[in-house]
């Protein structure tokens, strides 16, 4: 099969499990986004990732950024589940004729069957070949940063009869990859686009103009429909657009439940949640195999049921630099564990990483967490006080450090602040605390959100979010 270049052939997909699906519609008179957890139904957002998956697997290699990859794949996965969304509730539109009666299940099965062929054969084509491109090209642009300005970017089209005349029009577009033309306009720039993007010597061709570069952009994406090929997968780690129609008008693809504003009124966000609990579900599995069988991490335990995921790097420090308890008789480093045991019993992905990594005989500054793919730093809240200030400036100066490592490829933006005793969380403290560290760090707020988990005495947790 040969699909992202040549265009022959066709993406493998089961259109049993599309049948299967609807006829779950068909028994239950209608499709309602909470069906998209349904036995019946759940296989057809995992068969469309498959394939979508398969699209991802011809641009990785072992040297990809796990973070990376990680992202690509939780981005198709939520683009593959409100495929589905979408289809199915097409199939629910089919169940009644023009009178509004419940049309034969045999009338019903031919309609849906155009249906079927529309979405998982004809649109899968494109979606397919774009994943493939996107993909490589996301991995490729985290190479390209590497060597930042020290070589120019060139645009280059494929170079025949069926290059596009605005693709035409970007061929040959010599820039540095600092320039923000490639923050809209990185290829793929339309379905079934084969252009690309090579690294050039500085000397070797002439700098192209800015200003001219952005406006043949802007003209090859002018269309309504082609202006949500304006980003850049490479630093979104997306391989679709958040404006692509599938996904919710206003805020597209969330990137987590750490940051999902959620409104159950809006049936896309109760997509959102059913398909984001699936997507997360399918991370930590997938995490769970590669960390099980890695030699750098202990104690690497996955439950099925919750879909939580608990694992510690071997370079994690697991003793407090003080040995002296600072809290209901226990240290620092005994919270921290408390912290992650707490959120995998409650169905969260929590890896405590590695704080040993170093470069030129120095310690790098390094992160606690990563919590549901976020990475942020932790700290216990033990005293009561006016504000959190203290411990947020603390933090937010770590997390500066550490996102000046040449080895990150995202930069983190995120604070667990724990609360052993939830009484003494204030959301009033957390904001005034937010202000403190504005006016106390000479260079800004690295700090954007911040996570409150709180203890309750039943050993139950309630997570609050913070923006600042």
């Amino acid at each position: 099969m040969t699909l992202a270049g040549g265009g022959a052939g066709r993406v493998p997909f089961n259109h049993g499990v599309f049948d299967r699906a609807a006829r779950e519609v068909f028994a239950k008179g209608g499709f309602s986004p909470e069906m998209l957890a349904d036995p019946a139904v759940r296989p057809l957002v995992e068969e469309t990732y498959n394939a979508l998956s398969g699209a991802i697997d011809t641009a990785v290699r072992i040297e990809t950024p796990p973070e990376l990859t990680a992202a690509l794949r939780n981005n198709a996965f939520i683009f593959s589940g409100f495929k589905t969304y979408h289809s199915l509730s097409e199939v629910g539109l089919s169940l009644t004729d023009a009178d509004g009666r419940v049309k034969p299940f045999e009338v019903f099965r031919r309609d849906v069957e155009a249906v079927d062929r529309k979405y998982n054969t004809n649109y899968l084509y494109a979606e397919y070949n774009h994943a493939v491109h996107t993909s490589q090209m996301a991995v490729r642009w985290h190479d390209f940063m590497a060597d930042g300005d020290r070589y120019n970017l060139q645009y280059r089209t494929a170079g025949d009869e069926r290059v596009r005349s605005g693709h035409a029009a970007l061929d040959n577009v010599t820039l540095p990859p600092s320039d923000p033309f490639w923050r809209d306009y990185l290829p793929p720039n339309g379905w079934n686009c084969r252009c690309t993007v090579e690294q050039v010597l500085r000397d070797d061709y002439p700098m192209s103009d800015p200003a001219v570069a952005k406006a043949a952009g802007e003209a090859c994406t002018d269309d309504p429909k082609a202006r949500i090929f304006r980003y850049n997968a490479g630093q979104e780690m997306t391989i679709f657009p958040k404006k692509h129609p599938y996904l919710p008008k206003g805020c597209g693809n969330c990137g987590g439940s750490l940051t999902l504003a959620y409104d159950p009124k809006r049936e896309k966000c109760r997509v959102c949640r059913v398909v984001g609990e699936q997507a997360r579900k399918a991370e930590a599995k997938r995490l769970y195999d590669r960390l099980s069988k890695d030699s750098k991490y202990r104690g690497v335990t996955y439950d099925p049921v919750s879909g939580g995921l608990t694992a510690t790097h071997v370079g994690h420090n697991t003793h407090s630099d003080f040995q002296e308890t600072v809290g209901w008789g226990m240290t620092g480093a005994q919270l921290e564990s408390e912290l992650q045991s707490l959120l995998f019993r409650h169905g969260h992905i929590t890896v405590l990483c590695d704080e040993q990594k170093k470069k030129d005989g120095k310690t790098l500054r390094a992160l606690d967490m990563q919590l549901d793919g976020v990475m942020m730093d932790i700290r216990s809240i033990t005293k009561k006080k006016r504000h959190y200030g203290s411990a947020i400036l603390q933090k937010n100066a770590q997390l500066r450090g550490y996102n000046e490592r040449s080895d990150v490829i995202v930069p983190a933006d995120t604070l667990c602040l724990y609360f052993h005793d939830a009484s003494m969380y204030h959301p009033g403290k957390v904001r005034d605390g937010i202000r403190y560290t504005c006016k106390k760090s000479k260079h800004g707020l690295a700090v954007k959100n911040i996570v409150c988990v709180l203890r309750k005495n039943d050993d139950t947790i309630e997570i609050r979010h913070h923006k600042a």
